[in-house]
């Protein structure tokens, strides 16, 4: 995926305080759509649940802020690792 450096930057979340573990992200895309290279090359891409965000809304947008900023808690539940893809 090093095409991606170009067109993409993220950030994955491991979410809970006990197994099972809930893994969320925060993809930001040159242009308004995934890439075609993203749904081509990237096997697991189909496992998770996209939703374009829309920050105009005020609650999606501090959402993005408290994911980019690795706040300890998220949708209330314990943050144990963040990682940064660029």
């Amino acid at each position: 995926m090093d095409l991606a450096r170009k067109y993409a930057c993220g950030k994955m979340l491991v979410i809970c305080s006990e197994p099972a573990f809930m893994v969320k992200g925060l993809w930001l895309f040159r242009g308004p759509e995934i890439p075609r290279f993203g749904l081509d090359e990237c096997y697991d891409i189909e496992l998770f649940d996209w939703k374009k965000v829309d920050i105009t809304y005020e609650d999606q947008k501090e959402r993005v802020n408290q994911m980019i900023e690795d706040y300890k808690s998220l949708v209330g539940e314990a943050l144990l690792d963040a990682k940064c893809f660029k």
